[in-house]
């Protein structure tokens, strides 16, 4: 079967699928290459509607076959919250509760979600822990703050620090309180025309009632490792937005590197540290928060602000509330 010549269009064409199925395509042939492959029945599944997953299941009997990550159907129709897709899998006998990545299961995750209803009733399912519950109700506020912003991430330089001071953060930084006036945070602002006027080393400052969030949005003179040292004795976690692609987190305590990665969409690699799956990088964005805002929420937490309300997030839609110069 050539599946390359499959388009995203025909998920979206029940008839179309018919068609091919019918005269001897596969809906769950291996489509990529060797060592990175999914299938048509899986793509279908995330992308398209529901009647093409129906047309697809009364094709094949092999609902639960895995993609090169060991990912079924049934997981990829939860994390893009594809619910009537959800539906149809498991009443063609998709096991919710299969382990896929370390241990966990599409059911698991959709038991934090909107399509729990549909997974609760089902034979081997465990109610999540009050205090399972309480964690990701923390995770999921905090990235609402994000995603209720428009956020531009592209080249941008964030550190989230647990400074509760903003003066106390400025300081420590290098600049003078003093000198570092309030602005007004405008989304309509030119925030380079702003950063340019304070010159080189300019770094945006916002304190919130939990920590300061340290933003440079277009370049990043002032390396991770020196504004965190600066910051010490803190925690900071530093998000770096690679305009060429690719996006790296790195963990700081008391100036030391703890951790450095590579962070972004898509189911987290085996071994990832359980904050990945509270924060949703399982998760397909714009399923339920926009672009971006569970990174930006990971980091946000990861650095001691474990707290935001809707106006922290205007540090990096709006501009900061004050901009320092890094001496």
């Amino acid at each position: 079967m050539d599946t390359k010549s499959w388009h995203l269009q025909d998920w979206d064409d029940p008839a179309g699928i018919e068609a091919r199925l019918a005269g001897g395509e596969s809906a769950t042939a291996p489509w990529g290459s060797e060592h990175s492959w999914t299938t048509p029945l899986h793509l279908a599944a995330e992308r398209g509607n529901a009647g093409a997953v129906a047309v697809m299941l009364t094709h094949t009997r092999q609902v639960d076959v895995p993609d090169s990550r060991g990912l079924t159907p049934l997981w990829h129709a939860v994390a893009a919250l594809r619910g009537e897709s959800v539906r149809l899998l498991l009443d063609a006998g998709a096991d919710p509760w299969r382990p896929c990545v370390d241990g966990w299961t599409p059911g698991r995750l959709a038991l934090t979600t909107e399509l729990a209803p549909l997974l609760a009733g089902t034979p081997g399912a465990e109610p999540l822990t009050a205090v399972a519950r309480a964690e990701q109700a923390r995770a999921d506020r905090l990235i609402a703050v994000f995603s209720a912003e428009p956020i531009r991430t592209e080249g941008l330089h964030v550190t989230f620090a647990d400074v509760v001071d903003e003066d106390e953060a400025i300081r420590r930084i290098g600049a003078d309180p003093a000198a570092c006036p309030v602005l007004r945070q405008d989304p309509d602002t030119d925030q380079r025309s702003l950063f340019d006027a304070v010159g080189l080393y300019a770094v945006g400052v916002t304190g919130t009632a939990y920590g300061c969030i340290v933003s440079q949005p277009f370049s990043l003179e002032l390396d991770q490792d020196e504004l965190s040292r600066r910051l010490s004795p803190a925690t900071a976690y530093s998000l770096n937005f690679n305009p060429k692609g690719g996006v790296s987190g790195t963990l700081y305590r008391d100036g030391d590197l703890i951790r450095h990665e590579e962070i972004g969409p898509g189911t987290p690699s085996p071994g990832a540290p359980p904050e990945h799956w509270l924060y949703r990088f399982w998760q397909q964005p714009g399923a339920s928060f926009s672009h971006d805002a569970n990174l930006l929420a990971y980091a946000c937490a990861m650095g001691g602000i474990r707290k935001a309300g809707p106006r922290d997030g205007w540090a990096l839609s709006s501009g900061p509330r004050r901009i320092a110069r890094c001496r």
